[in-house]
């Protein structure tokens, strides 16, 4: 199989792999005060460390999660609870975010969002909590982040890719799974955690904000996925951007167009539009030939719905995208494999299409 979906989810690194394996098996609850319990302990707070590395903030500021979700809706609830409920938010977000606002009982501010994909935040509107993703799941487009007294950045699909400052966010949601870690876990990061209340209540764990005994040896992956990602960032980075000019060029020569190309995005993510085209067959037709693409976020896969992406930046062919993108494990073979196949899959559908 040619993986090229790791916008959905990377494969497992070795490396992480490693990393947890010796820990299987074992007792790890960190909140034990026996030698086995302390152990767990510092184990766990390594990988906080490691994570907040990563981020460029604060270790103490970290609470593990379930995931990107379980942080966002942490964060937007716990900001319209203390702070307001009127929250600044484009219609471009992940959908964990329009959940999360629904969750929280919002009053949601749309920002405009131009055809290039990026929020306008030149003027923002009078608001208690600003929320913008830091790179869109779809086009992989880099937002600008806005001085904002209360700035929620979903960053899941932009860490480790290069090119971030979180620190004007007062919180940061992140998924483990994106950077080839393990998947059910990811973290908040939270500026000022004392401003932030208790998510799960009944236990002090993760310094009272999330209750309940945490997966250690998840959070012992998903450090050494941050820290992978901090030692082959850059090497990485460079492979990704050589690699997605070839997808890119590949595409255009099929007849296809690139969604966001005029903005800076980062290097993993190509969202090719073929007009005329339905994304979900291109992405079937792929399958067949044995290469993973998706067309769209994978928690609406199988939507028969345009993408909300595309249709927020006014693309005339919302439903002809596919999303093509590179991980820590992608390899050159992928690319040539996609190359390869693209003309012959995109000439099938289209000729099924005109019929």
């Amino acid at each position: 199989m040619t993986y090229l979906d790791n916008a959905a989810t990377a494969p497992l690194l070795p490396a992480v792999r490693a990393a947890m394996e010796p820990w299987w098996g074992r007792p790890v609850n960190p909140a034990s005060a026996h030698r086995d319990g302390q152990r767990a302990a510092a184990a766990l707070e390594r990988a906080r460390a490691q994570v907040a590395a990563l981020l460029g903030r604060p270790a103490q500021g970290v609470v593990f999660t379930s995931g990107a979700t379980e942080a966002n809706h942490h964060a937007l609830y716990a900001w319209t609870q203390t702070v307001g409920r009127r929250v600044a938010a484009a219609a471009i977000e992940h959908p964990s975010i329009a959940g999360a606002l629904e969750r929280a009982e919002a009053q949601v501010v749309p920002l405009r969002v131009g055809g290039d994909g990026r929020i306008d935040t030149a003027t923002l509107p009078d608001v208690d909590v600003v929320c913008t993703m830091a790179a869109n799941h779809e086009t992989g487009v880099l937002q600008a982040l806005p001085a904002s007294a209360v700035l929620h950045v979903d960053a899941t699909q932009a860490v480790g890719k290069g090119g971030l400052n979180l620190a004007p966010a007062a919180s940061v949601a992140i998924s483990a799974h994106k950077l080839g870690g393990p998947a059910g876990i990811g973290a908040l990061s939270l500026r000022d955690a004392d401003a932030v209340p208790g998510w799960q209540r009944g236990g002090a764990h993760e310094r009272g904000r999330r209750a309940g005994t945490p997966d250690v040896i998840s959070a012992i992956g998903f450090g050494a996925a941050c820290e992978a990602a901090l030692d082959h960032g850059a090497a990485r980075r460079v492979r990704w951007a050589a690699w997605s000019g070839r997808v890119e060029a590949a595409v255009l020569a099929c007849g296809g167009r690139v969604a966001g190309i005029g903005a800076p995005r980062v290097p993993t993510h190509t969202c090719a539009v073929f007009p005329g085209l339905p994304g979900e067959t291109l992405v079937q037709a792929l399958d067949l030939r044995g290469i993973a693409v998706s067309s769209g976020a994978a928690c609406a896969s199988g939507s028969s719905e345009p993408s909300p992406v595309l249709v927020a930046m006014g693309d005339p062919d919302p439903g002809s995208a596919v999303r093509i993108s590179l991980g820590p494990g992608t390899a050159e073979a992928d690319i040539d494999a996609l190359i390869a196949a693209l003309p012959a899959v995109v000439a099938a559908v289209r000729a099924a299409v005109e019929g």
